[in-house]
């Protein structure tokens, strides 16, 4: 899909709500919302473990806020119906969706056999004994744990107005630093997953999925389904498959996952064509 195709795909409020100047806004709501309320959790946590945690889930929703707001704005209701139509556009082909949930598993296996071919141990899954709990984690990942929250603002809006500049690729990669910077704080945070991990190892992550994420966006007529499939997959089951430096005691692993993870962007980047045509690759 070109960027010329997916402005055609985002209704009658693209026009405004797509400038250089409402993306830049788009950016600072997502992020104040995101930075100012999760700084808010934090001090709440001294009070309420309740009210932090509420906080803390409420923040994470900054872009897809942001997003909606921006086509509200300049769409009113009309067009912000169109606009939630076309990203919960769910009639995309069933391959999509086996790639987006089985693609996050496959190379998180990957890594962690390699992990094994090099000499490291492989810990019991942090979900042993708890299956029935892991498997209602994914409904619980995609309602608070990043994809709603985030979907619609990095693919949903800001791919497209992005796409009046750039390709796919550009804009991708430029989204995933943008949405690894946004993670920052937590950094900081010290019962955060983020909290042990290398800034830089998460942006080089971050980017990739992006990647991911923006091929399925361009190939599934800008639609969010199968990116939220994905960003739930890969969010879920970091809970099951042991990767993690807090469940592995090292870096390696997570390591190695970045590093498959960038091999995959590296050939969607080269390989797939900007049209339908891509979806071939898969066949």
């Amino acid at each position: 899909m070109s960027p010329e195709e997916i402005e055609q795909t985002t209704g009658p409020e693209s026009k405004g709500a797509h400038s250089s100047a409402t993306l830049l806004a788009f950016f600072a709501l997502a992020f104040a919302w995101s930075w100012l309320i999760g700084l808010g959790a934090r001090y709440a946590m001294t009070e309420s473990q309740v009210m932090g945690t509420l906080l803390a889930m409420v923040s994470g929703f900054g872009p897809s806020l942001a997003a909606m707001a921006l086509v509200t704005r300049f769409s009113h209701g009309a067009g912000l119906r169109d606009w939630l139509s076309r990203c919960l556009n769910w009639r995309v082909g069933w391959r999509w969706y086996a790639v987006a949930f089985g693609l996050p598993p496959a190379i998180m296996l990957l890594a962690l056999a390699l992990e094994f071919v090099l000499g490291g141990a492989i810990p019991a899954s942090p979900a042993a004994g708890k299956i029935p709990l892991a498997i209602a984690n994914f409904g619980l990942v995609l309602l608070v744990g990043g994809p709603l929250g985030e979907e619609f603002g990095w693919r949903g809006y800001a791919t497209p107005a992005m796409a009046r500049w750039l390709n796919w690729r550009l804009t991708s990669l430029l989204i995933g630093a943008i949405w690894g910077l946004w993670h920052l704080p937590l950094f900081f945070m010290a019962d955060t997953p983020q909290a042990h991990l290398p800034f830089l190892l998460f942006l080089i992550s971050t980017m990739a999925e992006s990647v991911m994420f923006g091929w399925l966006f361009v190939n599934t007529s800008a639609s969010l389904v199968p990116s939220l499939v994905m960003h739930t997959s890969l969010n879920a089951w970091f809970n099951i498959i042991p990767l993690m430096p807090t469940a592995t005691g090292h870096l390696r692993p997570l390591a190695l996952m970045v590093g498959i993870q960038t091999l995959v962007a590296m050939a969607l980047l080269f390989r797939a064509s900007e049209s339908k045509a891509a979806d071939h690759n898969l066949a």
